[in-house]
């Protein structure tokens, strides 16, 4: 086992945390042996303030509220593409300090409620659409690693889930946070046009929280893979998929096809529509950004 700070581990290992969390903005202070000398140079990480970072986070319940992926199925999406026709899994959950998540959005989304049991050192898991229960004791938790064991099954495997130590300020920003989601849950029955319109209009959203939350991170990568949507996304590019291109996973936040065909022609007028791409800008996620932008102050126009 590697050496590492862990918060809590279960066979009575040693939790070791600092004391607080370091305010956004802020630097901790470097070691004696680390600090900058003549001809050496330090580089040390430039903070957003609309993030939390927990890498110094000591509570549990903080840290576990963030986004957490298998580690193995991260490693795999990074051999996709968008265009990519092999399915993979994408374990994933998503948990906001409100109580809520999202499980699996690149996969069969769920979204529902989580407990946390600090006396026990367990999550529960209520399903909104599979309408089940997952109960996960808690095996081993850093900022960046998560070890669960399912309780409430004969197993004795331990999956490794990872994060990125950090999350949104305002956490209902995050595009994985439950709201930001309900656009993929299917309705009830056949909706006006207007409904459909604000359908669209919220899949938009979705992808504008995306890439502003990718920008904020720095994410190093940026995967598109398995997340529903009419568009193809290019660097400084946003085009439209063809009909027989329409991934089933945004075909089946509709009612039926009928209506995702409605929301379809809706995205073609929309992209057909001239917008102003920032002439100085470099960064492919900001160029396409500012576009995605005016496309959603638009939708209602149309």
């Amino acid at each position: 086992m590697s050496v590492r700070t862990y918060i809590w581990l279960l066979c009575s290992w040693a939790a070791v945390a600092s004391c607080g969390d370091t305010p956004a903005g802020k630097k901790e202070e470097e070691p004696a042996d680390k600090k900058e000398r003549p001809g050496a140079r330090i580089v040390t990480e430039q903070r957003s303030n609309k993030l939390l970072y927990l890498d110094t986070a000591k509570d549990m319940f903080n840290v576990l509220c963030q986004g957490w992926v298998n580690e193995d199925d991260e490693w795999a999406l990074r051999s996709m593409n968008e265009n990519s026709d092999l399915e993979i899994a994408h374990r994933s959950f998503y948990l906001s300090p409100g109580g809520t998540f999202v499980k699996n959005p690149r996969n069969a989304i769920d979204v529902g409620t989580w407990v946390y049991d600090d006396e026990k050192k367990t999550i529960t898991f209520t399903y909104t659409i599979d309408r089940g229960r997952d109960v996960y004791k808690i095996a081993a938790l850093a900022p960046d690693e998560l070890r669960l064991l399912n309780a409430g099954i004969n197993t004795s495997t331990i999956l490794k889930f990872i994060s990125q130590r950090k999350r949104l300020r305002n956490y209902e920003d995050d595009p994985f946070y439950i709201d930001n989601n309900r656009w993929r849950l299917p309705p009830d029955g056949m909706e006006t046009d207007e409904g459909i319109r604000l359908r669209l209009k919220a899949n938009i959203r979705f992808f504008i929280l995306y890439y502003r939350a990718s920008i904020e991170r720095k994410d190093s990568e940026v995967s598109f893979w398995g997340l529903p949507s009419p568009f193809k996304w290019y660097g400084g590019g946003i085009y439209l998929k063809k009909e027989k291109e329409l991934p089933g996973n945004w075909i089946k936040c509709f009612y039926n096809k009928d209506q995702a065909m409605k929301a379809y022609k809706l995205a073609e007028r929309l992209l057909e529509e001239k917008y102003e791409w920032p002439k100085k800008e470099k960064n492919w996620l900001k160029l396409n950004l500012a576009v995605l932008e005016q496309m959603y102050a638009r939708i209602d126009r149309l």
